[in-house]
């Protein structure tokens, strides 16, 4: 999986990781959705990888995601972020995935 990132993103991921160094982890959250392909992906603050996990390659951040949940991507990936909204955008050059999606800092 490949992942590039606007630089709105960068700025708005290194604003709000601070000083650590930057791990992220794409989650696809299938809790209280009732089946495990209807989830929802969400970026995590992380600071390490899970066992399990995989790493996309990426031209800034380290990212992580787990392996089960690879099948539910495509291989690129582009993350923005949308200032008016506050949000992050998980897209492809075919669909988005999600244009509200938050970063959780689980550290």
């Amino acid at each position: 999986m490949n992942i590039t990132f606007t630089a709105t993103a960068i700025d708005k991921i290194t604003a709000l990781a601070g000083t650590t160094p930057i791990h992220l982890k794409l989650f696809f959250d299938t809790e209280d959705c009732g089946c495990s392909v209807n989830g929802v992906p969400t970026l995590w603050l992380v600071t390490q990888d899970e066992p399990g996990d995989r790493t996309a390659e990426t031209e800034i951040f380290k990212v992580f995601y787990r392996g089960k949940d690879e099948i539910l991507f495509e291989n690129n990936l582009k993350i923005d972020f949308h200032e008016a909204n506050k949000s992050f955008i998980l897209k492809s050059n075919n669909q988005i995935y999600h244009t509200s999606m938050s970063l959780v800092d689980k550290r």
